[in-house]
């Protein structure tokens, strides 16, 4: 027989299960925004659409014009060409000419990558006004590459320029019809200049991460400074390394302002004698801007994009192998 305690429970569990049921039922009321939060949305979407109208736009336009002729960039005009302007920028032979001299001015950011790597161990060696070497090398760095280009442009002049008043000659660095491959070298010194001075302050900076226990232990095994340095110090910025060269690409691949400053202005329409300083932005800037040929720079801008994607991709990937391995 029940109890008057199991009836009790039974009608206690009766009620909880209704009450559960009308509650299940009344739907959750919705929070309201306050002020606040209105403002914070409206502050965030602000450069969110400036993104879209100044970035996202122009580049969904330079993709559909690859595909498209127009005259002298009128949107209004645009009509299918059948792949028209990829086939001739594959033929073209100023536009292959323009990646052979990207792809050598590139080559100077690993060379700065190892003047940064040679400097910051010297200055990480607790030597004498490190502190104060370093901030002068940092000067390049955040001075405007415009300016730094102009002020090269008046060491390699020919008449006033500093090297020839020191030599004493009157050489021509930036116009020699008959040496055009000296103004590749000197936007070539341009950026050896200026690029050293973010990698020393990022390998400064990995070098003090080094466990200096691993340095011990290899003094004690009997290792010598280039041994501790291949062994100890490399593995230990690898990570660091790699993002730095992925850097280094990017920038590499995109040099425009040197080339544009450092070309004499006489050669309108070309980058420097025989068009040894064409680089691929530079060329893209002469079809687009001075040629009104938006397609068929767009084409260009779109190749340059894959090309460093693909560059980037494998570096990051090495990265992060890099990264989990540590």
């Amino acid at each position: 027989m029940r109890t008057e305690n199991d009836v009790k429970t039974a009608a206690g569990a009766a009620e909880w299960d209704a009450g559960g049921d009308a509650a299940r039922a009344i739907p959750p009321k919705k929070k309201k925004w306050k002020p606040v939060q209105w403002m914070c949305f409206g502050i965030v979407f602000i450069p969110i659409v400036s993104f879209i109208i100044f970035s996202g736009f122009p580049v969904a336009i330079s993709f559909i014009s690859m595909f498209t002729e127009m005259d002298n960039n009128d949107l209004t005009t645009m009509e299918w060409n059948q792949f028209r302007n990829i086939v001739e920028v594959f033929h073209d032979d100023r536009f292959w000419k323009s990646w052979r001299t990207t792809f050598w001015l590139a080559t100077a950011q690993v060379v700065t990558l190892l003047i940064a790597l040679a400097i910051s161990v010297l200055l990480n060696s607790k030597i004498k006004g490190s502190n104060f070497f370093q901030v002068v090398f940092f000067i390049p760095y955040i001075c405007s590459s415009v300016a730094i280009a102009i002020m090269w442009k008046w060491i390699f002049s020919t008449d006033l320029g500093v090297i020839n008043t020191i030599l004493g000659k009157n050489i021509e660095w930036l116009n020699s019809v008959e040496h055009p491959s000296r103004l590749v070298w000197c936007v070539y010194l341009t950026i050896v200049w200026q690029a050293p001075a973010y990698g020393i302050v990022m390998f400064k900076a990995a070098l003090k991460n080094v466990n200096p226990s691993l340095y011990e232990a290899a003094a004690l095994d009997g290792a010598n400074g280039w041994a501790k340095f291949w062994y100890v110090t490399l593995p230990g910025i690898k990570g660091v390394t790699l993002f730095l060269l992925l850097a280094s690409i990017t920038n590499g691949l995109a040099v425009f302002d040197a080339v544009t400053i450092l070309a004499p202005v006489q050669w309108t329409g070309v980058a420097g004698p025989d068009d040894i300083g064409l680089t691929v932005n530079y060329y893209i800037y002469l079809k687009g801007v001075q040629n009104r040929d938006m397609e068929y720079a767009s084409v260009i801008s779109w190749v340059l994009f894959v090309v460093t994607f693909l560059i980037s991709f494998f570096v990051i990937r090495a990265r992060n192998k890099a990264t989990a391995e540590d």
